[in-house]
């Protein structure tokens, strides 16, 4: 019994043996068909004998808001050449594109690695944003392209550095003339014309022998923040003594601020390092004088008609040829004579007269009158200035003879003179008559 279950039991373990050999032969095909399927599919990116390098950059470094303009070379060192090769660029922060430049190329086809066609050079142009900071930022370029009929694509990030620098200037300044003891309005604009904004910015000023000084605060001034492109307008009041001597004064400008970008430069322990200022220097001159003021009042009538005017030197300056004019105008006419009269010089506070014969549009009424200043300056310029005064017109009646006048004629002082010497006569004679009687009665005595 037992020699004839042996042949059962055998036959047992070969069936164990050819279902273990079944799924062995059934998982080596299943891992061929994946194989061969997944080889079936296009060919998943690859760089393989592909390189994409940067020859050159113009500006190198490039500056924010500059144009950037790069020159790429792409070579194929395969056996296989690449066809319908496309270079693309992909600008991103801090580049951007530039209207009406190209940011793809057609290069066509990469011959094999030992033919003369397998490279090319492209050339690019873009820009740098304004508000950058200085360091070095990725800029991706893409190819791509066909190989054995299967596409590939790679990119590359090239590294472009960027320089950002903080600098300022002072702009303008409000005034180029300041008058003596006369307070003003002095403002200096400071221009951020860097490639970073100004930070905790400081200005101050100061005037040789402190001939001019700030009224009601001090000659320094804070500004916090100062964009790119800004101006900030800093004003003083300021004031120079009344008796300050005419001409031109220096003034010496600081202003000082942080470099931001040594600001940024982070240490290993992650603290700022290298902290510093930037200071500029400059220098303007400004000149003290120049200009007067005058006043016109009118004092009288002369005795031959003419309005007598007063003309004043209420300035801090003095006025040299100074010429005073009516000009024509609607209720005033000068009928004869002159219509300037040249005054001369006049030191401030000094005054002179002027006449003028002129005829109102209608007397009994009050007109307005126009009158120009003209004068040298202190500082070489002739000056004009233009004022007008109210002035009644009446009628002028010339003096007549009369005792109480206060001019009398040539005939009446005549006869003034008749009438004196005749008295005198008088007066002689009756001291002579009166002698004589007077000795006769001491005779008869």
């Amino acid at each position: 019994m037992t020699l004839r279950k042996l042949p059962g039991r055998l036959n047992a373990g070969s069936q164990t043996f050819r279902k273990a050999a079944c799924l062995f032969f059934i998982l080596i095909i299943g891992i061929s068909l994946f194989s061969e399927g997944a080889l079936a599919f296009p060919a998943p990116v690859s760089d393989r004998g592909v390189t994409i390098d940067m020859l050159n950059q113009d500006p190198d470094p490039v500056k924010p808001g500059e144009t950037l303009e790069i020159r790429l070379s792409v070579q194929n060192a395969d056996n296989d050449e690449l066809k319908n090769c496309v270079v693309k660029l992909e600008p991103d922060h801090p580049f951007e594109a530039i209207e009406g430049e190209k940011l793809v190329e057609n290069v066509g086809t990469l011959g094999k690695y030992y033919s003369d066609e397998r490279s090319k050079v492209v050339k690019f142009k873009i820009r740098v944003k304004d508000d950058i900071n200085e360091g070095k930022y990725p800029l991706t370029v893409r190819l791509s392209g066909t190989r054995n009929k299967r596409s590939f694509s790679i990119s590359k990030d090239l590294t472009i550095a960027i320089e950002s620098e903080s600098n300022a200037e002072i702009e303008f300044i409000s005034l180029d003339k300041l008058a003596p003891g006369k307070k003003t309005d002095l403002t200096f604009g400071i221009k951020n014309v860097g490639n970073s904004p100004l930070k905790n910015a400081m200005f101050s000023w100061e005037c040789e022998n402190d001939v001019i000084l700030p009224v009601g605060s001090s000659n320094v001034r804070h500004v916090n923040y100062i964009d790119i492109g800004d101006t900030a307008n800093i004003t003083f009041n300021v004031l120079t003594n009344v008796n300050t001597l005419p001409g031109l004064y220096k003034l010496d400008m600081v202003l000082t601020y942080d470099d931001i970008e040594e600001l940024q430069t982070i240490t290993d322990s992650g603290l700022l390092d290298n902290q510093k200022r930037k200071e500029i220097k400059s220098k303007a001159g400004i000149y003290i004088g120049g200009t007067t003021d005058f006043d016109v009042s009118y004092m009288e009538r002369s005795l031959t008609g003419a309005y007598t005017f007063s003309i004043s030197n209420i300035g801090n300056n003095k006025a040299n040829s100074v010429k005073v004019s009516i000009p024509l105008q609607g209720n005033w006419t000068v009928p004869d004579g002159s219509n300037s009269v040249v005054l001369g010089n006049l030191q401030k506070g000094d005054y002179t007269y002027a006449d003028f014969n002129l005829e109102p549009e209608a007397y009994g009424e009050e007109y307005p009158l126009k009158f120009e200043v003209s004068y040298t300056s202190s500082d070489g310029q002739r000056q004009t200035d233009e004022m007008v005064i109210p002035l009644y017109a009446m009628k002028f009646t010339p003096p007549t003879e009369n005792p109480g006048n206060a001019y009398p004629s040539s005939s009446s002082t005549s006869s003034f003179k008749y009438k004196y010497v005749v008295l005198v006569i008088v007066g002689i004679a009756a001291a002579v008559a009166y002698k004589k009687f007077y000795k006769k009665r001491k005779m008869n005595e």
